[in-house]
């Protein structure tokens, strides 16, 4: 399916999000992923092809990819695109289980620096659907250039049983989560950011007691800890 560029805006940093418009109706759940492929000129090893979270809530019908660009000949080629281009093509449709789930339990969300893409959609889509956001978003940065600041602060003010606590500089470890999470194995946590990351902090959880059923990953290839 082709995808047409509505828009494009620089968030902060290096980040970009780009808005498109598919040729025909998208329908997918917030939080999932898609594949695409961008022709392109002597692409570098990492090819033409790649996975991205659709951080547009489903409402919007659109697909908003947001990321940072980097010398990648794939970014580069994204970050060149100009209104109205269609160059890029969706080539597997919308899917994932990291979603939102309804549960009693606590609800943890960890993003590590462009990992937040997907709690964008899900926490957009629940404002629209009037439902609540029972949950704190634990924002894990480099540097404060996070993207969706201020919408995150709104939706504290205007849902109070919302959190984000920043965590800036650091890395997010087992411990830390533990420290600030007393009741972390009777909580559901979810866990998106560079793949390296979330496979050994999820296995850290696995192995301290959190139940498997409770932990939710989102992997992001391509980033470590000096890009995310």
């Amino acid at each position: 399916m082709k995808l047409t560029l509505a828009s494009k805006s620089h968030l902060t940093d290096n980040i970009w999000a780009f808005i498109f418009t598919p040729e025909e109706e998208l329908h997918y759940k917030a939080g999932q992923y898609i594949r695409v492929q961008l022709p392109h000129d002597q692409p570098d090893d990492e090819g033409i092809k790649r996975f991205f979270t659709n951080s547009a809530p489903p409402f919007e019908g659109v697909v908003q990819i947001t990321t940072r660009i980097t010398d990648s000949t794939f970014k580069q080629a994204l970050s060149k695109l100009d209104i109205g281009d269609d160059a890029l093509e969706m080539i597997k449709p919308p899917e994932g289980d990291f979603l939102w789930r309804e549960s009693d339990r606590p609800l943890t969300l960890v993003a590590a620096g462009i990992g937040v893409t997907p709690y964008y959609s899900i926490l957009a889509e629940r404002v629209h659907d009037d439902q609540p956001i029972p949950a704190t978003l634990l924002y894990n940065g480099r540097t404060d250039a996070l993207p969706w600041k201020d919408e995150f602060a709104a939706l504290t003010k205007s849902n109070p049983e919302f959190s984000v606590d920043y965590q800036i500089g650091t890395h997010i470890t087992l411990e830390l989560l533990q420290e600030k999470y007393p009741d972390l194995n009777e909580s559901i946590i979810y866990l998106s950011g560079p793949e390296a990351l979330v496979d050994s902090l999820g296995e850290q959880l696995k192995s301290a007691g959190l139940p498997e059923a409770q932990l939710m990953q989102d992997w992001f290839p391509h980033y470590d800890d000096t890009s995310y």
